[in-house]
């Protein structure tokens, strides 16, 4: 498959927008364009042709100064089009940790979906667990817990749930990009 990975062009907002809004964030028309607007984000967009594939974007961290946080990563689950699981993901990954290294971050940081596919995904892709978050409805966060590695907070995780009855209970990673 050729695939070209880029910023997105403002004549494929419209496109990328309903996309991030089927696979990822349900935002306004206006909030978005402020996401894809900011200077110190990086909104990325995978194409084979013209057909929009993937999409990944994230904004300097607001915990750590050094790291750079992705906000979203999603590839079409379009089943006739056949481009889930062959590597999208990682290749937007990988762009993405480019343009940030080059942006002087040390690392990527993210809180992947209460999903363990999505927790592989990111473990495959060199990052590595180091919190739990516990959260409500409305992203209200309950709890956070430092965790030493994947298979402890798995256990963690069990526990927070049974404390807590949340509505997620989600891994940070991060990944050292310098």
């Amino acid at each position: 498959m050729d695939l070209t990975i880029r910023g997105i062009r403002q004549e494929e907002y419209d496109q990328v927008y309903h996309f991030q809004c089927e696979y990822l964030d349900k935002e306004t028309f206006d909030d978005f364009l402020r996401r894809v607007s900011s200077r110190s984000g990086i909104y990325l967009a995978a194409f084979a042709g013209d057909d929009l594939t993937g999409i990944c974007y994230g904004c300097p961290s607001t915990r750590n100064r050094t790291a750079f946080s992705i906000q979203g990563i999603a590839v079409s689950l379009d089943n006739d089009k056949g481009y889930a699981r062959k590597g999208i993901g990682s290749k937007l990954l990988a762009a993405l940790s480019s343009l940030a290294f080059e942006a002087g971050y040390e690392s990527l940081d993210v809180g992947a979906a209460d999903d363990a596919g999505v927790e592989a995904f990111y473990i495959k892709n060199g990052f590595e667990p180091y919190e739990l978050v516990a959260k409500q409805k409305g992203n209200i966060e309950i709890e956070r817990v430092r965790i030493k590695d994947y298979g402890s907070g798995k256990k963690e995780q069990q526990r927070l749930r049974e404390k807590h009855s949340p509505d997620e209970v989600i891994f940070i990673f991060k990944k050292q990009i310098k």
